[in-house]
């Protein structure tokens, strides 16, 4: 790998679980009926794994930053996330940034010069640490198992998401201690669309089955795997921050 910028990856997700006793089947029914100028096509099946990585005192996560190697079908990539916990901030989903795909047995540790300088070279806001020297201690801690339904969104403006309904399995990796749950992602396109704010706003006022998580993945499995609150009944508080790529 040559040393680049990370590129951002071209979908805003929005995870959501379900509460009380709502179904998939309930969820659905709702969405599409408040919403009858979109068609909602079933586009099978899709398997995802995420394996993040960290130091053993956490540095790395601890400093705002989150890395991974994340699967989807026949690809592999290096994702980085730029965390932010200050508070008062309003929530906003996570955004992933892509920095190029590797091999199965890659590890970021193979790649630390390079993974360093890109990250030191995409974000705006200089890192208090030595990027290079964590990321060559870094070992995998957390993985996810995503196996869901996909769902094409589809407006006649030429508007396109995605729907998943997902069966998402935490693992803390040293301990083997896991954490299942049933939830669903919406896949919207970066820029701000009339379209996006419509199915949010038919989400939050038509579909009392779903409550929203604010985090990325990796702080949903922090709150699964380490937090004792009940994460059926409480939402998640950390924030992440939307940094833009220079």
């Amino acid at each position: 790998m040559k040393p680049k910028k990370l590129s951002l990856q071209n979908v805003q997700n929005y995870h959501f679980v379900f509460v009380g006793f709502a179904t998939f089947k309930d969820v659905y029914k709702t969405i599409v009926e408040n919403l009858p100028y979109y068609r909602f096509e079933k586009a099978g099946k899709e398997q995802e794994k995420e394996i993040f990585y960290d130091v053993p005192d956490g540095l790395l996560s601890t400093a705002g930053l989150v890395l991974s190697k994340w699967y989807h079908g026949k690809k592999i990539y290096f994702h980085v996330r730029k965390l932010s916990r200050i508070a008062g901030q309003t929530k906003r989903p996570s955004k992933k940034f892509l920095f190029g795909s590797c091999e199965e047995l890659d590890e970021p540790k193979d790649f630390s010069l390079q993974i360093a300088s890109a990250i030191e070279n995409s974000f705006s806001s200089p890192f208090s640490v030595d990027l290079d020297s964590i990321v060559k201690q870094t070992n995998p801690i957390i993985e996810v198992d995503i196996q869901s339904d996909k769902y094409n969104i589809i407006c006649g403006t030429g508007y396109r998401a995605y729907m998943l309904f997902e069966n998402a399995i935490y693992k803390d990796i040293k301990t083997g201690n896991k954490v299942s749950r049933l939830g669903v992602t919406f896949g919207f396109p970066l820029e701000d669309r009339e379209e996006t704010n419509e199915i949010l706003e038919v989400l939050s006022r038509k579909v009392f089955g779903l409550a929203q998580y604010d985090n990325s993945r990796f702080e949903i499995a922090e709150q699964l795997l380490y937090s004792k609150i009940d994460e059926e009944s409480k939402t998640l508080n950390t924030e992440e921050d939307e940094e833009e790529e220079q």
